[in-house]
């Protein structure tokens, strides 16, 4: 049972990171949207375009920051306890949490126009998938780590 919840720990684990990408597909795609709108009404400054509207992308990087990364996280935290992992992964995966916690104040201010500290939004999703990818590369249980084979001499293969 332990080590199948380690397999599940390992396979949410590497859904986060492609939920980390995502996040950053969706935010550069709205920029990149923003700008285009921008940059093609420049001669009309008072022509509004449904991309000003609505950014469907601005809005998949928020429903998937505010709703699924934190699921997927406690879903982590929740793993760690079962598959009987060590203290120690149990607290970094909460400090992952922590992170997104941060995270979310982070583009809280932003909203709040606190432009200066908003961007440091960027630097702290950076954190965050280094972290992630660190505790996923450390506890991942999907092959078996078998030591290398050595010759009686001690050379290794």
């Amino acid at each position: 049972m332990t080590r199948n919840l380690r397999k599940m720990y390992s396979v949410v684990g590497a859904l986060l990171l492609l939920e980390f990408l995502a996040q950053f597909y969706t935010i550069a795609s709205s920029g990149f949207t923003s700008v285009a709108s921008k940059i093609a009404n420049a001669g009309n400054p008072s022509a509004a375009s449904a991309v000003d509207e609505i950014d469907l992308f601005g809005a998949a990087h928020a429903v998937i920051g505010v709703f699924v990364v934190p699921i997927t996280i406690v879903a982590l935290i929740i793993l760690s306890f079962g598959a009987r992992y060590p203290r120690k992964t149990t607290v970094m995966t909460a400090l992952l949490f922590l992170l997104w916690v941060v995270q979310f104040a982070l583009a809280f201010l932003g909203f709040l126009g606190v432009a200066a500290l908003a961007g440091l939004h960027g630097i702290n999703a950076l954190a965050m998938v280094g972290f992630g990818t660190y505790l996923v590369r450390r506890d991942w249980a999907l092959w078996s780590r078998a030591p290398a084979s050595t010759q009686p001499n001690g050379i290794r293969l």
